[in-house]
C-alpha cells in the first residue's frame, strides 16, 4: 500500500509539469510612424512647429459631402499641426475627391492613393475646392488664409507621398514644400503675410 501511494505521488509529479500552461505573448502590432513638423520663413524670420514640442500634434480630418448616386460624393482632406497649449497652428486642406458612396462612406484605398498621386502640384483654391488651401493662425489668434488671386509668387508641391496602413487606419504621409501669401480676409483683404521656403511634414487619413 505504501508502495502504491509513493508511486502515485511520483506519477503526479511527473505529470504536473506537462499540465502547466505556457503564456503566449503576442507579437507587437505594427504601427505607422507618423511624424509631423513645419518650418519656413514667416515674413523673413524663421518659424517652426514640431510634433510633441509645446503640446503640438498632427490632426488629420475630412469634410464629406455624401450624395445619392448618380451624384458623386465628395471629400476634402485636412492635415493640421496644432496644440492645446499654443494659439498658432498651420493647416493644409486639399480637395475634392469624388467617389461613389453606395458601397462605403469613404473612398477605396486605391482611389485615396490615386487622388494624391494625381495632385502633386495643386493650385491654390478657396476652401480647397479643386485645389489646396493653407490656413494659419498666429500667436494672437489672427486667422490667415491662402489667396488664389494673389499676384505674389506662390507655389505648392508634394515632394513625397507614401501610403501606409495599420490597424488604426490608412494614411497618406507627405512632405509638402510651398511659398504662399496669406490674407486676413479673402473677400476684402486688408493685410498680407508671406511664408517662404515652407516645408510641411504630415499625413492625411482616409
Amino acid at each position: 500500500m505504501k508502495y502504491l501511494t509513493g508511486f502515485s505521488i511520483i506519477l503526479s509529479l511527473l505529470i504536473l509539469p506537462s499540465c502547466i500552461k505556457h503564456e503566449v505573448i503576442p507579437a507587437p502590432t505594427p504601427e505607422v510612424d507618423l511624424p509631423a513638423s513645419f518650418r519656413g520663413l514667416l515674413q523673413g524670420s524663421s518659424y517652426e512647429i514640431i510634433k510633441d514640442v509645446n503640446g503640438y500634434y498632427c490632426d488629420a480630418t475630412q469634410a464629406k459631402e455624401i450624395l445619392p448616386t448618380p451624384q458623386p460624393s465628395k471629400i476634402i482632406y485636412y492635415s493640421s499641426i496644432k496644440s492645446e497649449q499654443q494659439l498658432d497652428f498651420i493647416q493644409i486642406g486639399i480637395g475634392k475627391l469624388n467617389f461613389n458612396s453606395d458601397s462605403n462612406i469613404v473612398p477605396t484605398i486605391d482611389a485615396f492613393t490615386a487622388f494624391f498621386n494625381n495632385n502633386v502640384n495643386p493650385d491654390y483654391k478657396l476652401g480647397a475646392n479643386g485645389g489646396v488651401e493653407i490656413v494659419y493662425r498666429d500667436g494672437q489668434g489672427g486667422i490667415w488664409i491662402s489667396d488664389e488671386n494673389s499676384v505674389l509668387p506662390q507655389d505648392f508641391t508634394f515632394t513625397s507621398l507614401v501610403q501606409e496602413s495599420d490597424e488604426n487606419g490608412d494614411y497618406m504621409k507627405f512632405t509638402a514644400t510651398f511659398n504662399v501669401s496669406l490674407v486676413d480676409d479673402v473677400t476684402t483683404p486688408t493685410d498680407t503675410i508671406v511664408f517662404q521656403n515652407a516645408v510641411f511634414d504630415g499625413y492625411f487619413k482616409r
